[in-house]
């Protein structure tokens, strides 16, 4: 079962929670890689366009993963898992509104499918699991981001452009992060 994405495009609350993912992606491309801050404004743009038709989609399959995980019997452990709630906020998101983007994305997945939390049975439980799943998704972005920067990295390396960065050779035409990104988000949530 496929998540509606028609109903996030237009909102403005919507805008400002790609916004807040956007810059989420965008701080882990410049972490790994410093020269990807020259394209920062083009991508945040570039990612705020198109998350809309992904994310939805990638929250519900975590969401669908981690409940499945919950009716085999699995428990969640956060301390365990991730360090717990606190850690999760202070180590991986630069604000309170970026994280409270995430959590937005979640409840916007649990209200279009309600069945999902069928095995929660309490709040400390509920909050466990929606901190699990944020996680989860945290993940797969920065490792989507990772990936892109692995390969711009290495198309680089290959074409000795990190030698030439003012002057680079004119025959050589290595995509840019955007490129990278508009050709492979879609392949998020496949």
């Amino acid at each position: 079962m496929k998540a509606d994405t028609s109903k996030y495009n237009n909102s403005h609350l919507d805008t400002a929670i790609y916004e807040h993912i956007a810059d989420y992606i965008i701080h882990v491309l410049i972490k790994e890689d410093v020269n990807a801050f020259n394209e920062s404004k083009l991508l945040s743009e570039l990612l705020v366009y198109k998350l809309p038709s992904v994310v939805h989609e990638l929250m519900y399959r975590t969401i669908c993963a981690e409940a499945g995980k919950l009716k085999g019997g699995e428990d969640i452990n956060l301390i365990k898992e991730i360090g717990g709630i606190n850690t999760q906020k202070r180590l991986h998101f630069r604000s309170q509104d970026q994280y409270n983007s995430f959590v937005a994305l979640f409840f916007d997945a649990l209200e279009q499918h309600p069945g999902l939390l069928e095995k929660v049975d309490d709040e400390e439980k509920f909050e466990k699991f929606m901190i699990y799943c944020i996680h989860e998704f945290r993940q797969k972005l920065e490792g989507f981001a990772i990936e892109i920067v692995k390969e711009h990295s290495k198309l680089e390396q290959e074409n000795r452009l990190y030698i030439h960065r003012r002057n680079s050779p004119e025959n050589v035409d290595i995509p840019t992060y955007a490129d990278f990104i508009a050709g492979r988000i879609d392949g998020l949530v496949e």
